[in-house]
């Protein structure tokens, strides 16, 4: 499959292409667009690099959310690397979206996607679906692939009912990359609400795939907790320190979480 990311940066005063056969945070982190190709599909990601740092000391940064990151290629290489055919129609949902790239690889080969994040990356968010043609004022064609935003924050008081609204709609796919964090504690207080909003939008038969899954924390909520070999990864994308795991058949929840 071919991978290949374009995109301008300065250097040295000069503002100079770029074209990189393999994933580059430090470079690709640098540029305010970017052009992904991944087999047959070509993607335009805009980012917002001065957004990355001082998240912590201004909240209205974007932080992380800010900008594309290695495991979101390796997970949507990964995908595309499948016969196309499989996504038509396929109703599925981006956590942790950020820019969106994994949400509109999905669309752009057919499933009905929405892609979230919380509320302050939604513009972000909006500007990557526009550019790549999903443009809300136009709405859906019949037959073709279509992508929304959403706010979504796990944790946050109520979000359970979000998540259950969008279960209603009935979900087929769960995507999620890097979405679960560790503090200066060693601790990820992130990832059992996390974990609890992938259980809560899957049913029965939906797949739920995901990067940097604390894995312990799943087998609480599923039955299924397997990796993903990194000989399903197009070559290009398989990096050892980005690991892709699919969970299913979620368990019945012990008790309703809060909110």
């Amino acid at each position: 499959m071919q991978f290949l990311l374009q995109f301008e940066r300065w250097e040295d005063g000069e503002l100079v292409k770029k074209e990189l056969a393999e994933p580059s945070r430090w470079d690709v982190h640098s540029a305010d667009e970017v052009a992904v190709t991944l087999g047959e599909l070509r993607l335009r990601i805009i980012q917002q690099p001065h957004q990355l740092a001082g998240a912590g000391l201004n909240p209205d940064k974007l932080g992380v959310a800010a900008a594309l990151w290695d495991g979101a290629l390796v997970l949507a290489g990964y995908l595309t690397a499948q016969p196309a055919y499989k996504y038509l129609g396929m109703r599925c949902v981006e956590l942790g979206a950020g820019v969106g790239l994994v949400g509109l690889a999905l669309a752009a080969m057919g499933a009905r996607v929405t892609i979230t994040d919380v509320a302050k990356v939604l513009p972000l968010m909006q500007a990557n679906l526009e550019a790549n043609g999903f443009d809300p004022a136009k709405g859906p064609r019949e037959g073709a692939g279509w992508a929304e935003a959403d706010e979504l924050e796990w944790g946050k008081p109520g979000w359970m009912q979000s998540v259950a609204r969008l279960a209603d709609q009935g979900v087929d796919l769960v995507v999620a990359a890097d979405c679960c964090y560790i503090d200066q504690d060693g601790k990820s207080p992130s990832t059992p609400a996390f974990v609890e909003t992938c259980a809560g939008l899957c049913g029965p038969s939906s797949r739920c795939l995901v990067r940097a899954c604390l894995i312990e924390e799943a087998k609480k909520r599923f039955k299924r907790v397997k990796q993903v070999p990194l000989s399903a990864v197009p070559k290009q994308l398989r990096l050892e320190y980005v690991d892709i795991w699919e969970l299913t058949q979620p368990k019945p929840a012990a008790a309703g979480p809060a909110g």
